[in-house]
């Protein structure tokens, strides 16, 4: 019982555990709009599992956001952070077979001279990082060019820059040439943030680019993370004659923590016009009522506990000294065991 007890507790304490994170501070840059293919071909990349911090901003064609930040290494990133990064993303609109440039601030942390590795993953042919590293003067900040180059299919693709111990995370929107949709994907949830469970609450705009038309448009939904993993998919089709807004919630689930992209990809005959918008989920938290339930059962649980043993130590004790009292040679006397019969005697009766 008491092993029981043990566990019960261990089980339940946990849950009153809460990890802080760092909340972007959210903005209109959030929202990505390009055209691209399928879902199902558009998105790879690899992203840290752990993410110590990430701001973002404004995006666009202009790319990039505000405010800086670090983040812990990961796959091609170093160990230490000694240097600072802004922005921490990028959102680039291309078309496809085209090359963009972009412009970094990277901050050296130290009191020191420090050379730092630049690498990347999940954007292979896609861009030219300049060099292998940097190196940078005590509390130098340099200016660094990337150059981005589109392949040659449409699509939204992500992945990762690594300068030394901090990273920026990098979507390419690239769109086929001939636009006669635009899409636009916003997250409203406050903060662009999601608690674990509850629902990814969005606004999806429809923007035709010419005449008026009506023509039967497809809208496939993806949720991912910058790895690349699909979490959930949904589609819909409906007939689109002008510009159009509609609001769509996404279930979550129990989504782990971290951040996430949710897609949409406005497919029409000729072509295709994807957008995207990123968002975080933020681990689930229990409520102080919760917790103060919580306590008042396993404080119920230890009395009854408590109880259940004395009454076990009682009995024991009770049946021991039962058998002590037993009789002679130990052996109890028989139960319904009766007074011996009088003896009659004549004599007694006559009073001799």
């Amino acid at each position: 019982m008491f092993l029981c007890f043990v566990t019960l507790l261990v089980s339940i304490f946990p849950l009153a555990r809460a990890d802080t994170i760092f909340l972007n501070s959210g903005g209109d840059g959030q929202v990505m709009i390009t055209a691209g293919s399928p879902l199902g071909g558009s998105f790879f990349g690899n992203f840290p599992s752990a993410v110590a911090e990430e701001e973002t901003g404004d995006t666009g064609d202009t790319g990039g956001d505000t405010g800086g930040g670090t983040s812990g290494g990961g796959a091609g990133g170093g160990a230490a952070v000694s240097v600072v990064v802004q922005p921490t993303s990028l959102s680039v609109d291309m078309a496809v077979d085209t090359v963009e440039r972009r412009t970094i601030n990277i901050t050296n942390l130290l009191e020191s001279s420090v050379t730092v590795p630049i690498t990347q993953v999940g954007l292979d042919n896609m861009v030219i990082l300049g060099a292998e590293n940097i190196s940078l003067g005590p509390g130098e900040t340099r200016e660094w060019e990337l150059t981005f180059a589109a392949p040659s299919e449409p699509g939204v693709y992500t992945g990762i820059i690594y300068i030394g111990g901090a990273s920026v995370s990098v979507a390419l929107n690239v769109k086929s040439l001939l636009l006669l949709f635009d899409s636009n994907i916003v997250v409203l949830n406050k903060d662009y943030t999601v608690t674990q469970g509850d629902a990814l609450k969005t606004l999806v705009t429809l923007i035709p680019m010419g005449d008026p038309s009506r023509l039967d448009v497809t809208l496939n939904y993806a949720i991912k993370d910058y790895s690349g993993k699909i979490y959930l998919t949904k589609s819909e089709t409906l007939l689109s004659t002008n510009f159009s807004t509609l609001t769509r919630d996404f279930d979550t689930g129990m989504l782990p923590k971290g951040n996430y992209v949710v897609a949409l990809e406005l497919i029409y005959p000729g072509g295709v016009a994807p957008s995207s918008a990123h968002f975080i989920i933020l681990e689930r938290e229990i409520s102080p009522l919760i917790g103060k339930i919580i306590l008042f059962l396993i404080i119920i649980i230890l009395i009854i506990v408590v109880i259940l043993i004395i009454i076990l130590v009682v009995r024991r004790i009770r049946d021991k000294d039962s058998g002590e009292q037993g009789g002679i040679g130990g052996q109890a006397p028989p139960e319904n065991q009766s007074e011996p019969p009088a003896i009659f005697s004549p004599f007694i009766d006559s009073g001799q």
